[in-house]
C-alpha cells in the first residue's frame, strides 16, 4: 500500500531511476520517504506514524500534541519537525533532512573516539536537552540511543536526535531512568567501539580510566537498568567533571574545541550516496571540471570546488536534481531576470556562470572567490552582538535593492546564501579567514556581502529561514512578494542574535542584546506572522540602530528580579557603616534621641560615612604647613652642608690666618695642643724659623706623616673651601714619645698693606720643612720617613658623635684666586 502512495496532499514522493520511492532508514516505528514539499519548496523527510497503521483516538491526539510541542524546538541537537497532518486515515509529519551517519555505522567505520571527544559530544547533547524543561511530555519519549553523527557548517561534529517517539505509547513511569540508561549506552559505544551486550564494564580500560563518579554511574546503568540514576542533570555534571579531568582548564570552558572536524572524523553523507546512488562524482562531472580535492568532496556533498579544465578559473559547481526527484517546473534554477545583472552597479549580488543539464542531473556554476559563508561564521561564533549584525544588515538591505533592479524579486536570505567576499587567494587564505573569524565584524578589513539569486541544492534541502504567514498570503503577486521581503529581513536579524535556537516558539536572545532591542525584534516577528504588518527594511533598519545602543535592563532591579517581587525603593535605605573613631557623623543630636526599636537590630537613623570628604575643623591651616617646610628646607641643608667644627692651627708655625679644621688624633701618636695665632692680612706670607735643639734629657718632637695609621673605611672628608671663604690650614704634624715644650715663635715682620681693591689671596702650605736634628735622626735610622702623599689631599678626620652616617662626603680642595699664581709656593 505505501509504495503505491504517489503524495499526501502538496507532498510528492521522490522515485528512484527504476520509479519505486527513494526510502530513508529512520525510525523502526516508521516509515520515511524523501519527498518534495511545493508550498514551502523544500526536500523534506514525510514520517508515517506506526508503519501506516491506524491509530486510535487516544494515540492519535497524543503524537498530534506531541508533534506540536516538537515543531515550537530550534537548535542543532534537535530534528525540526516542519508539518503535522492526517490524509486517507495516516498521521504524518515532515521534518528536515538529517544528512549525516548513523552512530552505529559511524564507530563501525573508524573505530572507538577519543574520550574527550566522546565526552564533549555528549556534554552538548545533553546541555540542550536540559533546555527543554516545559516539554518534560515530549522528551520523556526520546530515544537518545538512536542519533546520526553529523556536522555543523562541516566544522563541528554534532549529535543530532532523530526519533522522538511519537508512535510509542506515551507513559510517564521510568522515563528519567531510560534515558540515562540510553545515554550510558552510547557513551560505551562510542568509547569501546562496540554496542553494548550485556559486558562486564570494568573489562574495558577506556572505562576504568574515568573519573569515579562517572564511572560508577555507568556501571549501574548498564548492569543494573532497575536502579539506575534518574537524573540527566547529574550525569551531566559527571561528564563536565570529565571533561575537565581529560583536558586543560581552558579548553574544557569551551568543549566545541575538541570537535572540529578533520578528514578523519568527517562522517559520510547519506543524501549524497542516496541520491547520486554510489557514483563517484569525477564521473558525473566528466571532464569538463576537475575536482579539486577528494576531501573537499565529501564535505561538500552537492557544491564542489573545481577547476575549469579550459582556462583554469576557480569556481563552483553545484548540482541540482533530477525531475524524478525534484519536478523540473517547481523551481527556477536561475531567475529569468538575471540577464540585467551588472557586475559594477550590483556588487551585492553573487554571479552564476553557466547551467547545463545532463538526462539526469543538472549542472550550475558560479563564480568563487575569497571568502565563505555567513552559516560558517555562524557555526564558528554561534550568535552576533547588534553592531555586527547593524553591519551585515546594511549590506543585505542594499542587495535587495540592486535584485529588485535585475528583475529578482525574491531572495532567499538564509546563511548558507549569503557569501562574505574578504581576504585573498594564497596558500594561507583559510589561516586568515580563521582568524577573521574569532574577530568582530567592525574590526574586519573592507569585506563585501553578496546575495545568491540562483538556487543550490542546499536551498533545497535546509529548512525555510521564514515561516508561512498563519492566514495565507496576498492574492496580489507584487503585494507577497513584498512582504515576503519584510519578513526575510526581520527573520534573518532574529537569526544573527539568536543563531536560530528557539523554544516555546520565540528565540532565546543573548543576555548581550539590549531588553529594548530584543522586545522590538519579537514584537516584529509576531506581526510578521500576519500579512502586510511587517515594518520595510529601511524602517526595521533604522528602528534597529536607534536601539541597539539602549540600557541592557528596562525593567526592575537585579535585586527584585532575583527575588521575583518588586521592591519599593523607600524600603532599600543605606545601613552605614560601624566605625571605631569618634566624631564621625555632622551631629550627635539624633543619636541621644534615637527611640528604642527592639524589633530591627540597626537603627534606621544611622547616617553614611563618607571617607573621601573632611569637615572644616578636621583641615590643616597655613602655619602648620610653613612651619613643616622651614624644618624640611633646613634639615636639607644641613645634610648637604654638614661638617666638623673648626679648630685652631698648629703653633708651630705663623700663619696668616686662623685654622678652621681640628686635629685629627691617631692611634700610634697623641696630638700636640696647639694655640691660635694672630690673623694677619692674607698677602703675607709665614716665615718659617727651625726650632732650637732640645736637651739630651728630653725627647725629641718628631712629626708623624700626615696620615693615621689605622684608615677607617668610609673616611668622612672635611668641609669645601668655596670662593670668597678663607682657606683651612693643614693640620700639624704629631709627636713620637713624650710631647716636648712648644718653643715660643720670633716676632713677625708687619706685612706691607695690600694696595686698594686687592682681593685677599689664600695661601696654600705645600710641606713642612725638618729640623737639621730631625734630618740627622733620619740619617741615622732613628725614625722613619713619612709617607709620600698628594699635597692636596685632606687626612681623614673621626666621625665626631653630632655626625649623621648618611651624610654626603665632601672632596676639601683648595683652589687659588685667579690670577695669583705669583704668590704660591
Amino acid at each position: 500500500m505505501i509504495p503505491e502512495i504517489e503524495s499526501f496532499g502538496h507532498l510528492m514522493i521522490a522515485r528512484r531511476a527504476g520509479g519505486e520511492p527513494v526510502g530513508l532508514v529512520r525510525s523502526p516505528d516508521e516509515v520515511v520517504f524523501l519527498a518534495f514539499d511545493a508550498s514551502i519548496k523544500r526536500l523534506v523527510e514525510l514520517h508515517i506514524l506506526r508503519s501506516g497503521r491506524t491509530l486510535d483516538s487516544v494515540a492519535k491526539k497524543s503524537a498530534f500534541d506531541r508533534a506540536k510541542q516538537a515543531s515550537e524546538i530550534r537548535g542543532p541537537s534537535f530534528m525540526r519537525i516542519l508539518d503535522v497532518g492526517e490524509d486517507q486515515g495516516l498521521v504524518y509529519y515532515t521534518s528536515n533532512l538529517n544528512d549525516g551517519e548513523f552512530i552505529e555505522d559511524y564507530v563501525k567505520r573508524r573505530g572507538p573516539l577519543q574520550p574527550a571527544t566522546v565526552f564533549s559530544l555528549v556534554f552538548q547533547l545533553l546541555d540542550d536537552l536540559l533546555q527543554l524543561k516545559q516539554y518534560q511530555r515530549l522528551v520523556s519519549q526520546m530515544r537518545l540511543d538512536r542519533v546520526v553523527m553529523t556536522t555543523l557548517e562541516d566544522t563541528f561534529l554534532q549529535l543530532r536526535i532523530y526519533d522522538y517517539g511519537l508512535s510509542s505509547t506515551e507513559s510517564e513511569h521510568g522515563s528519567g531512568a531510560r534515558l540515562v540508561v540510553q545515554i550510558c549506552e552510547l557513551m560505551f559505544l562510542m568509547l569501546t567501539g562496540k554496542t553494548f551486550a550485556g559486558d562486564n564494564p570494568d573489562r574495558y580500560p577506556s572505562l576504568t580510566s574515568l573519573p569515579m563518579s562517572l564511572r560508577t554511574a555507568m556501571r549501574a546503568a548498564l548492569t543494573d537498568p532497575a536502579n539506575s540514576p534518574t537524573s540527566i542533570e547529574r550525569v551531566r555534571d559527571d561528564v563536565r567533571e570529565a571533561i575537565g579531568a581529560l583536558v586543560s582548564s581552558i579548553n574544557a570552558r569551551n568543549p566545541r574545541k575538541q570537535l572540529v572536524v578533520i578528514p578523519a572524523l568527517q562522517p559520510r553523507s547519506q543524501l549524497q550516496d542516496l541520491l547520486l546512488e554510489n557514483v563517484p562524482v569525477e564521473i558525473i562531472l566528466g571532464n569538463r571540471f576537475r575536482v579539486e580535492g577528494e576531501n573537499d568532496v565529501r564535505r561538500y556533498p552537492f557544491s564542489i570546488p573545481c577547476l575549469n579544465t579550459k582556462n583554469e578559473q576557480p569556481v563552483t559547481v553545484h548540482l541540482l536534481p533530477p525531475s524524478r526527484i525534484v519536478d523540473k517546473t517547481q523551481y527556477e534554477a536561475v531567475p529569468l531576470q538575471m540577464w540585467r545583472f551588472n557586475a559594477d552597479k550590483h556588487p551585492n549580488i553573487l554571479r552564476s556562470l553557466s547551467l547545463w543539464e545532463s538526462p539526469e542531473w543538472t549542472f550550475l556554476t558560479e563564480e568563487r572567490e575569497p571568502g565563505f559563508s555567513l552559516s560558517r561564521l555562524l557555526a564558528e561564533r554561534i550568535t552576533l552582538n547588534p553592531q555586527e549584525v547593524s553591519v551585515l544588515l546594511r549590506q543585505v538591505q542594499a542587495g535587495q535593492e540592486q535584485a529588485l533592479e535585475c528583475g529578482v524579486q525574491r531572495l532567499d536570505l538564509h546563511p548558507s546564501n549569503i557569501v562574505l567576499r574578504v581576504g585573498k587567494n594564497g596558500p594561507l587564505m583559510s589561516r586568515e579567514h580563521d582568524r577573521l573569524m574569532q574577530k568582530r565584524l567592525d574590526a574586519w578589513p573592507a569585506f563585501c556581502v553578496k546575495l545568491r539569486a540562483h538556487l543550490t541544492m542546499r536551498n533545497l534541502y535546509e529548512p525555510p529561514l521564514v515561516d508561512k504567514p498563519e492566514h495565507g498570503e496576498h492574492m496580489e503577486a507584487h503585494l507577497a512578494d513584498r512582504d515576503y521581503r519584510c519578513r526575510a529581513f526581520i527573520a534573518l536579524a532574529a537569526y544573527l542574535l539568536t543563531g536560530q535556537r528557539q523554544t516555546g516558539g520565540s528565540p532565546r536572545f543573548p543576555e548581550a542584546t539590549p531588553e529594548p532591542l530584543a522586545d522590538f525584534v519579537q514584537e516584529c516577528l509576531e506581526k510578521s506572522r500576519n500579512h502586510g504588518q511587517a515594518p520595510n527594511p529601511a524602517e526595521f533598519l533604522m528602528q534597529f540602530e536607534s536601539l541597539m545602543h539602549a540600557s541592557t535592563t528596562t525593567g526592575p532591579d537585579l535585586a527584585s528580579r532575583l527575588r521575583g517581587v518588586t521592591v519599593p525603593i523607600e524600603e532599600m535605605e543605606s545601613m552605614g557603616s560601624v566605625s571605631d573613631f569618634d566624631n564621625e557623623w555632622a551631629s550627635g543630636s539624633d543619636e541621644d534621641e534615637e527611640p528604642a526599636m527592639p524589633v530591627t537590630p540597626i537603627s534606621r537613623k544611622l547616617k553614611p560615612t563618607d571617607f573621601s570628604s573632611r569637615k572644616p575643623n578636621e583641615g590643616m591651616g597655613w602655619p602648620i604647613w610653613a612651619a613643616a617646610a622651614s624644618v624640611t628646607l633646613a634639615a636639607a641643608g644641613w645634610w648637604l652642608f654638614s661638617g666638623e667644627d673648626p679648630i685652631p692651627p698648629p703653633k708651630t708655625a705663623s700663619v696668616s690666618k686662623p685654622a678652621s679644621k681640628p686635629e685629627v688624633p691617631t692611634e700610634d701618636a697623641p696630638v700636640v695642643a696647639n694655640e691660635p695665632s694672630a690673623p694677619t692680612p692674607p698677602p703675607a706670607v709665614a716665615k718659617v724659623e727651625p726650632e732650637p735643639k732640645p736637651a739630651p734629657s728630653q725627647p725629641v718632637d718628631v712629626p708623624a706623616p700626615p696620615t693615621v695609621a689605622a684608615k677607617p673605611s668610609n673616611p668622612a672628608p672635611g668641609p669645601v673651601t668655596m670662593p670668597g671663604e678663607k682657606p683651612q690650614t693643614p693640620p700639624a704634624p704629631a709627636t713620637v714619645g713624650v710631647p716636648a715644650p712648644v718653643p715660643e715663635p720670633k716676632a713677625e715682620a708687619e706685612p706691607p698693606a695690600p694696595p686698594p681693591g686687592a682681593q685677599p689671596v689664600p695661601i696654600i702650605r705645600k710641606a713642612i720643612l725638618p729640623t737639621p736634628e730631625e734630618i740627622a735622626k733620619y740619617k741615622q735610622g732613628l725614625v722613619k720617613p713619612p709617607v709620600q702623599l698628594p699635597a692636596q689631599a685632606t687626612p681623614p678626620v673621626a666621625p665626631s658623635e653630632n655626625q649623621r652616617s648618611g651624610s654626603i662626603p665632601a672632596i676639601n680642595m683648595a683652589q687659588p684666586a685667579p690670577g695669583d699664581s705669583r704668590d704660591r709656593q
